[in-house]
């Protein structure tokens, strides 16, 4: 191994100023990321998982995250570059529920937020207590998602509801939504989910990048199952990779419907950047994700972030050239 300088002592102070900053400037989120990730967090220089997420929601705040985060637009994007992709039909868009077609409602389809995550209501056959939901989507469109977790994405996405057809199977909703999380273009692993009416993950389960089902963790849930992948799994993982190469680590997300592959949606904040359970490819990802491929360290930065910016930049090659990563083995 050839000899790596030691970092400067300016770059030494520069780094330990910016990591007191993250302290008293977002106490509860650094708190919070500490307490999930079991570590003291470090969102000035991060090499772990979680403090690459912290260091995002405080740092790198690509505009471009905010399009992504909004559901329709991320359609509309996901469609400009992959045109043979499908996606459910939005039905109706507005910010009051109370307008909601009632011929739409009769049916089986998805009434969802723009702006959030998990904010959904399935209705099958018309069967929804409307009272319910327009008091819990009206919620919605007044609150903005992800402020006390720090995802600055959602800030400035447009607050509104919109309509969608279901997507059925064998009389039922789609059976598994497909995962793909991303670093720099390229798949780290892959996810697989069943939800209930209710949203609620019934069954899951993990792939390696090349769709070979991962060993489930130690402490698997019982919900945990082995689900075998797509027939569209590589048609998938490319679209995923096409999708996802602006970007230094983003998570995508589809259905497959009779050998069509729908998107579904972006992901910023996977998990709101707590990561699984599987430890091997949580690591893996990790690993793989390069945060000098990110906005923030390739856009021009001002004020005292661009002296910060330079003094990570130089941190992060230092740690490479000392061959901090390493494969997935």
């Amino acid at each position: 191994m050839t000899d790596v300088p030691a970092i400067s002592s300016g770059d030494r102070i520069v780094l330990a100023l910016v990591r007191g900053w993250c302290f008293v400037r977002y106490p509860r989120l650094c708190s919070r990321t500490g307490r999930r990730s079991g570590e003291r967090p470090d969102a000035a220089t991060p090499s772990s998982y979680a403090d690459k997420f912290l260091w995002r929601k405080i740092f790198d705040h690509d505009p471009r995250f905010t399009q992504l985060s909004e559901k329709l637009t991320a359609k509309k994007h996901a469609l400009s570059i992959c045109p043979e992709l499908k996606t459910a039909k939005v039905l109706w868009t507005g910010d009051d529920p109370a307008l909601i077609p009632a011929e739409l409602l009769a049916g089986s389809v998805v009434v969802k937020a723009n702006h959030g995550c998990g904010w959904n209501v399935m209705i099958r056959g018309g069967k929804v207590d409307l009272a319910e939901m327009r008091r819990k989507t009206a919620d919605w469109v007044r609150r903005r998602y992800g402020q006390s977790f720090g995802e600055w994405a959602y800030r400035d996405a447009k607050r509104c509801l919109f309509v969608e057809e279901m997507l059925i199977e064998d009389g039922d909703p789609v059976h598994y939504e497909y995962k793909f999380h991303m670093s720099s273009g390229r798949t780290a692993y892959a996810y697989a989910a069943r939800r209930n009416e209710r949203g609620e993950e019934v069954e899951k389960c993990h792939f390696d990048a090349d769709g070979r089902i991962s060993p489930p963790p130690a402490t698997a849930p019982a919900n945990w199952v082995d689900i075998k992948p797509p027939a569209s799994f590589d048609r998938m993982r490319a679209i995923a990779e096409k999708l996802t190469t602006p970007f230094d680590h983003m998570r995508c997300d589809f259905y497959e419907l009779n050998g069509e592959i729908y998107f579904s949606e972006f992901c910023v904040y996977p998990l709101s950047g707590q990561g699984i359970h599987n430890t091997r490819l949580r690591d893996h990802c990790n690993e793989t994700w390069d945060i000098r491929e990110s906005w923030f360290l390739t856009t021009p930065q001002t004020g005292w972030r661009k002296r910060y910016a330079a003094a990570l930049r130089r941190w992060l090659d230092r740690r490479q050239r000392r061959g901090a990563a390493t494969p997935l083995r």
